[in-house]
């Protein structure tokens, strides 16, 4: 059985996924979770530490993942179909995380601050498996590495915004293995 703490955590992201930051209260997120507002105080001290610590928590799964992916022992041509891969499966499975910073994007400056991490650490994942994949001849040696990295990684966080908020694309199904079919074709060495 979870905790209170987590329960309230559990609901307060549900809440700000569907309502936004601002559209959430203290006492909807303590209504929710059958709790007082004062139980909700003894664990956190605002609205907006509730905020940071789903946000945090998700930033560190997602080092995590991606660290993994840097370590693992194949080219870097294949390292870009695991990474995106394994993010957009990070992604489904943390879709709420998602959206709540997505969502407050450009009003929280956590959650801008979050984005720019997300996407900084995506970035320098890119780079990593470019180089890799330059150094084992997998990839193209005339790339502009840097470059590459930021169209990847924009790439990345625009297919999946598009995947969780819509409109459901015709290739939505296969939208990840298309993304990987199409970054790999511009990347090829061979």
């Amino acid at each position: 059985m979870a905790s209170s703490k987590d329960l309230i955590l559990e609901n307060a992201k549900q809440l700000f996924a569907e309502n936004g930051f601002k559209g959430t209260t203290i006492a909807q997120i303590a209504k929710t979770s059958n709790v007082t507002d004062a139980a909700i105080y003894r664990h956190y001290k605002s609205k907006q530490q509730i905020f940071d610590v789903i946000v945090e928590t998700f930033l560190a799964d997602y080092r995590v993942l991606l660290d993994q992916i840097k370590e693992r022992q194949k080219s870097g041509y294949c390292l870009i179909e695991n990474l995106i891969l394994d993010l957009c499966g990070f992604i489904d499975a943390r879709n709420i995380e998602f959206k709540v910073i997505l969502n407050a994007y450009t009003t929280i400056d956590s959650a801008r601050k979050a984005m720019d991490a997300f996407y900084d650490y995506l970035a320098e994942t890119v780079v990593a498996c470019l180089n890799r994949g330059i150094k084992d001849g997998t990839v193209r040696s005339d790339i502009a590495i840097q470059q590459t990295s930021v169209i990847i990684a924009t790439l990345l966080v625009g297919v999946n915004r598009r995947r969780l908020f819509g409109p459901i694309a015709p290739n939505h199904e296969t939208m990840a293995q298309d993304t990987v079919v199409f970054c790999q074709s511009a990347i090829r060495s061979f």
